[in-house]
């Protein structure tokens, strides 16, 4: 499914969501972001993270809570004045900054980094 199809059914749960005001808005903007964390730690819990419980639980148990996550990060897109369009615009102008730091790191050079300074060395 392609990710406008995605959000256009992300829209069809949010249109059945009373009207209300801006500040209803924003806690829908709350939730969605708050979910995510939420079911990020969920999903860790799934895949067996800890030391003393390492045991991962079934794979459809990781599936269902990644895609609670991918609910309310589409949630999230949704509620934003962004567009898809504007959101990939920017995620392929971080991946080529990220991807410039991974080539700098390879030759010694930490100065994209604010840590890094000579004295903090």
């Amino acid at each position: 499914m392609e990710m406008n199809e995605l959000l256009a059914k992300q829209g069809e749960i949010l249109d059945n969501v009373p009207p209300a005001e801006v500040s209803f808005r924003m806690d829908n903007i709350k939730t969605a972001a708050w979910g995510i964390v939420e079911e990020t730690l969920e999903y860790l819990n799934t895949i067996g993270y800890k030391s003393w419980r390492s045991q991962p639980l079934s794979r459809n148990d990781q599936l269902e809570e990644l895609t609670d996550i991918l609910f309310y990060f589409l949630e999230l897109v949704v509620l934003s004045p962004f567009t898809w369009d504007e959101i990939t615009a920017q995620y392929q102008e971080k991946h080529k900054e990220v991807m410039a730091r991974f080539a700098a790191v390879e030759r010694g050079d930490f100065s994209w980094d604010k840590r890094f300074t000579e004295k903090g060395l």
